[in-house]
């Protein structure tokens, strides 16, 4: 009866023991800032990019993104940058070819990911040499990669654009050439793309970022999140509060099988100073 008794504890507390290191698979969590920083420029008199620089890598290592799309960032800008966030791998060439001309660099912290591939395209009926497109007033690019989770082994397709702030059927044919070059790239892999589109959710090259014909349908992060902090626009020109929806002109965009748990779009109200004319946006999200 007593042997009965104390193999029956010995079985039960097993089982428990058992259950509980029984992998559970949830997903790989991972963060995503996008941000527009805005050239170096003049005119921007207190805002200038010298007198923002350090606060502008203070909030990158305060949410501590593990991939980081940005958006018009000179080579003076991405070296500095690369130089105070050692922890990143940055890539990415410029508009202009190389190093010339404004960067949309991809940051990627180099403990958590492998770089297996990468590259850069332009928006234009010629994507594959330095050229202007359609009606767009400048050129415009996509920087690509393909990461690898270290750990998991988790690879992902993440890629990184800014769109022409004029010409809107550059912007059309720009999210058109987009998804379907992503798509043939990715093969099948989770796909996130960031960037500033110069465009609002009403708009074709909105939806067609979305869905377009045969290419990966994307969700917008910000409608797809399970909690959204932060006010509706991104754009507010360091003088307006970007509160409607028509001054959302960046986004962050995810294949379906990611799940999207929180989106923040960062309206500095909690910051010292405003760190762009545009803010920034991060999610956390769960790979599948």
């Amino acid at each position: 009866m007593r042997k009965s008794l104390v193999l029956n504890i010995i079985l039960l507390v097993l089982t428990f023991v058992g259950n509980a290191v029984l992998p559970v698979h949830a997903g790989i969590s991972l963060r995503v800032l996008t941000f527009n920083i805005r050239i170096i420029s003049d005119s921007d008199g207190k805002n200038n990019w010298y007198y923002r620089c350090n606060d502008v890598v203070a909030f990158c290592r305060d949410i501590h993104p593990d991939v980081i799309g940005m958006q018009e960032a000179t080579v003076p800008q991405r070296k500095f940058v690369m130089d105070c966030l050692s922890e990143y791998e940055c890539i990415g060439q410029g508009r202009d070819g190389g190093q010339n001309g404004e960067h949309c660099p991809v940051f990627y912290r180099k403990d958590r990911f492998i770089l297996e591939k990468s590259g850069t395209f332009w928006l234009s009926e010629t994507p594959d040499r330095v050229s202007v497109g359609w009606d767009a007033a400048a050129r415009r690019i996509v920087c690509w990669t393909i990461l690898r989770d270290r750990q998991s082994g988790e690879r992902l397709l993440f890629a990184n654009t800014h769109f022409d702030h004029k010409g809107e059927t550059a912007r059309t044919q720009s999210s058109l050439l987009a998804k379907k070059r992503l798509t043939e790239y990715a093969q099948g892999l989770p796909i996130i793309v960031t960037g500033d589109f110069n465009a609002s959710p009403q708009s074709e090259c909105y939806a067609y970022m979305l869905s377009s014909p045969g290419t990966v349908p994307l969700g917008d992060a910000w409608n797809e999140a399970r909690t959204r902090i932060g006010p509706v626009g991104t754009y507010h020109g360091w003088a307006k509060v970007a509160s409607s929806e028509s001054s959302r002109g960046d986004f962050i965009f995810t294949s379906h099988d990611i799940n999207v748990l929180r989106f923040v779009n960062d309206d500095y109200t909690r910051r010292p100073r405003m760190l762009s004319d545009h803010n920034p946006l991060y999610t956390d999200i769960e790979l599948p």
